[in-house]
This record gives C-alpha cells, sequence and structure tokens, in this order.
C-alpha cells in the first residue's frame, strides 16, 4: 500500500477481508447531492494518505458487525468530488474524527479546516464532501436513526444518575431534534480544549479499542461496542475536553473561526499568545486578527484582554486574594499597565472594584 505509516490500527487490518459494502450510494453522478444508505445499525471508516499527489493512494477500510471492506484510490479520484463541488448527504449521522494530519470540509459549499484532534458531527440533511491536502487519517462513525435512539433510551432509563446526565448535552440534543424534525442542515463542530493535552492520541486509542472489537469479535462483542461509542460520545461532551459549537447553514466559515478564537479566549481568560492561536487552529495571525476585527472591532490583543479582565473582576469579587496576586496569576508584569487598563474598562481601580462588588 503506497500509504504513510501507521500501525497499532494498520496492523489489525492486515488480515481483513474484502466484502461488499454496507454503504449503497444513490445518484452516484450527481453533481448536486450524492445519497449514502447505510444498512447497519453502526459503521466505522477509516480512510489514510500520504498526501494529494497523483502518486499518492487514500486507502479505505469500512467496518461492522456484518460487513468490511478495504481498498484504495488514487488521492485524485478522491478529491474529485471536492473539486467538481459534488457533495453527498447520508441518512445515518456521521462523526468526521481527524486522527492526523488536516482535512477541508467543504459543508453546503463552505471549506472548512479540520486539524488533528478535532471533530464534527453531521446531521442527515447536510451536504459535504471532504478534501486531503496533505498526509491524512480520518475516523468516520456513522450511527443509524434506530441505533443512536438506543442508545438515548439507555442513558434516559439508566441506573446510574451521571449516565442521565449525558440527556443534557450538545450531542444528545443535537440528534434529538433532528430525530424530530428532520430537514435543518447544521452540523456540530468540537475543537479540543486549551488544556486537553494530546487529544488525537486519545482519539486514536478509542479508534483503535473500537476497530479491534470489530475485526475480533467475542462474547459480549455488542454491548462492548455500544460500550465504546457511549464512551466516545461522553468523551466528546466533556467541555474540559472538548469546545462543541453548534453551526447552522447560515453561519459563515469566519464566523466558525471567531467562535473557535472565542471558546480558547474563554478557557485561557484571555491569555493566549498570538503564536499559540496560531498553533492551535492552524492560520495565520493577521487571517485571526482580520476574523476577530470584523466581529468586535478590536484586534486579537484587545479581545483577548477583555477576557483577562473579566477574570481580574470575577476574582475581585469572588475571592480573597490580593490585587497584586491576581495580577501575577494573569501574567500582568507591569502595576500601572495593569491598572489603566483595568480603570479604562471598568472606570474604577480594582481595589474600588472590589470595596463597590463585594
Amino acid at each position: 500500500m503506497k500509504a504513510a505509516e501507521t500501525g497499532g490500527i494498520m496492523d489489525m487490518l492486515e488480515a481483513l477481508d474484502s466484502l461488499d459494502s454496507s454503504i449503497k450510494v444513490q445518484n452516484g453522478e450527481s453533481d448536486f447531492g450524492r445519497f449514502y444508505h447505510m444498512d447497519v445499525p453502526f459503521q466505522l471508516t477509516l480512510e489514510y494518505c500520504n498526501g494529494s499527489a497523483p502518486e499518492d493512494y487514500v486507502n479505505v477500510v469500512t467496518l461492522s458487525f456484518e460487513k468490511s471492506l478495504l481498498y484504495q484510490e488514487s488521492s485524485v479520484t478522491k478529491n474529485v468530488s471536492y473539486a467538481k463541488n459534488a457533495p453527498h448527504f447520508h441518512d445515518f449521522f456521521e462523526f468526521v474524527i481527524v486522527l492526523e494530519g488536516n482535512i477541508v470540509q467543504k459543508i453546503e459549499g463552505k471549506d472548512y479546516l479540520y486539524t488533528a484532534g478535532s471533530c464534527c458531527l453531521i446531521n442527515r440533511s447536510l451536504r459535504h464532501a471532504e478534501h486531503y491536502p496533505s498526509q491524512t487519517k480520518v475516523l468516520y462513525i456513522g450511527l443509524s436513526p434506530d441505533f443512536v435512539t438506543g442508545l438515548f433510551d439507555t442513558a434516559q432509563s439508566s441506573f446510574f444518575p451521571s449516565e442521565k446526565e449525558f440527556c443534557d448535552s450538545d450531542i444528545y440534543r443535537f440528534i434529538t431534534a433532528d430525530l424530530k424534525a428532520p430537514g435543518k442542515r447544521a452540523y456540530l463542530d468540537f475543537i479540543p480544549a486549551y488544556q486537553n493535552h494530546q487529544p488525537a492520541a486519545r482519539l486514536h486509542t478509542m479508534a483503535e479499542d473500537m476497530i479491534q472489537t470489530l475485526l475480533y469479535p467475542q462474547f459480549g462483542a455488542y454491548y462492548r461496542i455500544c460500550g465504546l461509542l457511549c464512551g466516545f460520545l461522553n468523551y466528546l461532551s466533556s467541555s474540559q475536553h472538548y469546545h462543541c459549537t453548534n453551526i447552522r447553514l447560515d453561519t459563515g466559515s469566519d464566523f466558525l473561526l471567531f467562535s473557535r478564537i472565542t471558546r480558547l479566549f474563554e478557557e485561557s481568560d484571555g491569555r493566549m499568545t498570538r503564536t499559540e492561536l496560531e498553533q492551535f487552529l492552524n492560520y495565520s495571525g493577521d487571517y485571526l486578527n482580520r476574523i476577530v476585527n470584523k466581529y468586535t472591532d478590536m484586534c486579537l490583543y484587545d479581545y483577548g484582554m477583555t477576557f483577562c479582565l473579566k477574570k481580574v473582576a470575577q476574582c475581585l469579587t469572588e475571592s480573597d486574594e490580593s490585587i497584586s496576586a491576581i495580577a501575577a496569576r494573569l501574567k500582568f508584569t507591569n502595576r500601572t499597565h495593569f491598572y489603566a487598563l483595568f480603570k479604562e474598562k471598568y472606570g474604577v481601580t480594582p481595589k474600588e472594584y472590589r470595596k463597590l462588588h463585594s
């Protein structure tokens, strides 16, 4: 195979038999919207490649309890639907999980960049296509409406109160809303939390466990795969691990990026540097600055500072920590500059603010 050295997952696939695919394609020649029908409760599809050059290949592995498939196609063939703007949609819910590299999702004609460790959840009405611009490994998890309903019903009737808490998650609300009123074109965007170190490695481990279970099923394999899928859903639902944003069709790709910047500033109290944002979001600082300015009329630094000063105000009213200690913890090194910024925003000094709001 002309593919990257992938280890782990790939080692398990050497003995995989090739059978018929569980997903049937309708309107395959359509440039408007190919329709994918899945005739199993769930399916995993792993795709990996070296890049998008003509000599590169995309390796595709699909796994379900019933059928499996292993095949190759050239990167040129894989990306032709993207180039022709020939998207697809399907009758199942699909998680797109980037394990390595980057992908570009063309969703309803708009391009969105997803880096390693990030994910999205596509509903049943959204037209989309994927493009692999470089060495990439992506896992797709397809869940049928009946299967996911069964998982949710189990959570609702669980003996464990903590399990029922999942019913208050963004994933639960998003899928339930689509089940009750299908037809709305929307998706969930997941980016790793700032403190979530090596999210792609964690997702990779989850993928290995699910693939291992489907390749070598033993007694209880169905319950194990259900448990692994529930663990995956729970992991994405945790705000400690991921920031989740519900994106409607009329939401521009630049607003999605702005919401990602906002979530990261919220988590880091505005103290993510320009360089850190560039590395985390894979966009240039100049472009990020333009996006922030479009929605706030502020530069990237000033927008981050609003979150930092908000945290200062919160600490002043909710703790007995000294003002100098608060300033030091939030990385202010110049006392005069700190006081000037705070008074400009709140109209009073930190000491006066604490007295007024204590």
